[in-house]
């Protein structure tokens, strides 16, 4: 399984629970549309499901992956 989701902070963080139901354990998760600023309010609201494991950045942008714990 792979997710990915390409949307503002705060509604990724709003959905990091249903996101995590969607996903099997060992599932990747792919989240982007995020500021570089806002990188630890994300992997605080996913790391409770998700194993965060990647960061790419392009400009003030960023892409977190992720598998399912």
């Amino acid at each position: 399984d792979v997710l990915i989701a390409n949307i503002l902070a705060l509604p990724l963080i709003e959905l990091a629970p249903l996101f995590a139901n969607k996903v099997k354990p060992g599932g990747d998760i792919v989240l982007s549309g995020i500021l570089n600023e806002q990188r630890e309010m994300i992997i605080e609201a996913y790391k409770t499901f998700f194993d965060m494991n990647n960061c790419v950045i392009l400009d003030d942008w960023i892409c977190l992956s992720g598998k399912g714990i």
